[in-house]
């Protein structure tokens, strides 16, 4: 994966990789919640840019604007996210399946901990990790946008 195709990766995710819902701030006026049911999930191909064949769904906000969003990524091959940092907090629920952190930039020893259906993490602003997986996985990650992935040389 070359620094190239992870900050295109960035930018195509910023640029929107599904149709973005209100947030928080932006619902109707008696509207009282956002709902989304998991068989019906509003799944796109992930941008072409990924460093990872996925699909990807907004469920709130939209990640390449102000404010609070949601989205949902699943993919069904093995791949590896390269080492990278956010500058905001990264909150990743595992849907399904079992993922892989590794923090710092030795991708090659693949040294990380590991979280599967269920778990949940937070990754610190700045904190240099990379993401692996084995098998087909489903992730949710929430976030303040706009969102950034800054890759690591």
């Amino acid at each position: 994966m070359t620094h190239r195709r992870l900050l295109a990766f960035s930018l195509a995710l910023t640029a929107g990789c599904a149709t973005p819902l209100p947030d928080a701030h932006s619902f109707a006026p008696g509207q009282e919640q956002i709902v989304h049911r998991a068989a019906s999930l509003p799944f796109g191909p992930g941008p072409e840019a990924a460093p990872f064949v996925c699909e990807m769904a907004v469920l709130e906000g939209s990640p390449k604007s102000e404010g609070l969003f949601t989205i949902r990524v699943r993919t069904d091959q093995p791949w590896v996210m390269p080492p990278h940092s956010h500058p905001r907090a990264e909150r990743v629920t595992v849907i399904s399946g079992r993922i892989h952190v590794g923090r710092g930039t030795d991708v090659e020893g693949r040294q990380g901990e590991s979280f599967t259906a269920g778990d949940y993490y937070v990754n610190a602003p700045g904190m240099v990790h990379f993401v692996w997986a084995d098998e087909p996985v489903e992730i949710q990650i929430t976030g303040m946008g706009p969102w950034e992935v800054h890759p690591v040389k």
